[in-house]
């Protein structure tokens, strides 16, 4: 049985001329396909525009806010849901959360990887925030303190990410496994409402 030789350059290699246009068919079928999906991307996009995904703290509670010495001790837990508007899937890298009292940023905490659907909403798991700070409060913050803590609901703030403010959360203080008031879920926005 013989085997015949391959070729060792391309000037000797025989093609199929019946091959040819089925070849061409292929590269053109997939261009096509390639533009026309690049279009309907880029015409979704200009239509509905990019709209940033939305985040709303649906619940929160305090079991613990003390401010001793300068020193802020605090656990609390933040129950938040992401919606992406668009059509297109985003992934959600993970998102700094930083809290604030008084306009003292306190503590900071990453929210969770996740993927979200074209117009889909998700809750993620609950952020925990404790431990303690050191942060000053002038004369008249420390009177708004203590009229929080006499009413157990505390006033904070939130940025997450870069854009988004969650402006005068009102965080109602647990004791005893009783929760003292009901959290109003608040909706954060991507306008800069003077976050300190």
């Amino acid at each position: 049985m013989s085997h015949k030789p391959s070729p060792t350059n391309l000037s000797q290699v025989r093609v199929d001329e019946d091959s040819i246009p089925k070849v061409v068919f292929c590269i053109v079928f997939v261009l096509v396909l390639a533009f026309v999906y690049l279009l309907y991307f880029a015409i979704s996009i200009t239509l509905e525009g990019y709209k940033p995904m939305e985040f709303v703290i649906a619940d929160a509670s305090i079991t613990e806010f003390d401010f001793t010495n300068n020193t802020l001790y605090y656990n609390f837990k933040l129950n938040i849901t992401v919606r992406n508007p668009n059509f297109e899937g985003k992934t959600m890298d993970r998102i700094p959360v930083i809290s604030s009292y008084k306009g003292n940023k306190f503590a900071m905490v990453d929210m969770e990887y996740a993927w979200l659907y074209g117009r889909s909403t998700i809750l993620l798991k609950p952020l925990l925030f404790y431990g303690n700070s050191l942060i000053r409060l002038n004369a008249q913050k420390l009177i708004e303190y203590h009229n929080e803590t006499r009413l157990r609901i505390f006033n904070l703030d939130l940025k997450l990410n870069k854009y988004n403010y969650c402006l005068g959360l009102r965080i109602p203080l647990i004791s005893n496994e009783k929760l003292e008031s009901t959290f109003r879920a608040i909706n954060c926005t991507a306008e800069y409402q003077g976050w300190d």
